[in-house]
């Protein structure tokens, strides 16, 4: 079964075999519960986002001989296989030090410690579906990125459930706990002078 040939449709059912041997496609693809779900493109505002945030990463990991984190882009991350959850956060954050993480070099397997979702047309799936796939996960925190206000809600879970910490609009700074020296202002990303027209 070669992906020339697959006509790769939402709701589709296939293992987590069965989608990580698709390998690269045009689609940006996730599995979820042994469904396909094949994303929207990308728009250039989200592009430029996930770029900026990524860069104030890539910065912050430069300043240590001994980065305490890996930052991954649009990488497969495969939460369970019993499950069937592969899924594609915009950003992957994996503490150093995590032996409990594996994969080859397309992607992840296990449980990231931060992941980071930019709103897009399908924003019901961000708030509600991945919020709970991502609990479930286990993920101790989970960013939401909302273009379309200027503003990020960062999740932390606790018991199980996410916890809303305050909402930060364009004046405020990003940090986190577990990665002690990260701050982000956000209105490097959010009022950044190359930015392209937001999306509607």
């Amino acid at each position: 079964m070669t992906t020339a040939k697959l006509k790769l449709r939402t709701g589709t059912r296939m293992s987590p075999e069965e989608f990580l041997a698709l390998g690269e496609t045009d689609e940006r693809l996730e599995l979820v519960d042994g469904v396909l779900y094949v994303m929207a493109t990308a728009t250039k505002d989200h592009q430029f986002l996930m770029g900026q945030l990524y860069l104030h990463f890539a910065l912050y990991l430069d300043r240590f001989a001994q980065p305490p984190a890996e930052v991954y882009q649009d990488i497969t991350t495969i939460l369970s296989g019993r499950l069937q959850r592969a899924v594609e956060p915009d950003l992957v954050i994996i503490l150093t030090g995590r032996d409990d993480i594996g994969g080859a070099g397309g992607y992840v397997e296990g449980v990231p410690d931060i992941v980071v979702e930019i709103l897009s047309s399908d924003r019901n799936r961000d708030l509600v579906q991945k919020r709970r796939i991502y609990a479930d996960a286990g993920i101790p925190e989970y960013w939401i990125f909302d273009p379309r206000h200027d503003t990020v809600t960062p999740l932390e879970l606790r018991d199980g459930d996410y916890v809303e910490r305050p909402t930060l609009g364009v004046g405020d700074t990003l940090t986190t706990p577990l990665l002690p020296g990260l701050a982000i202002p956000l209105a490097d990303i959010f009022q950044h002078r190359r930015r392209p027209p937001r999306d509607e």
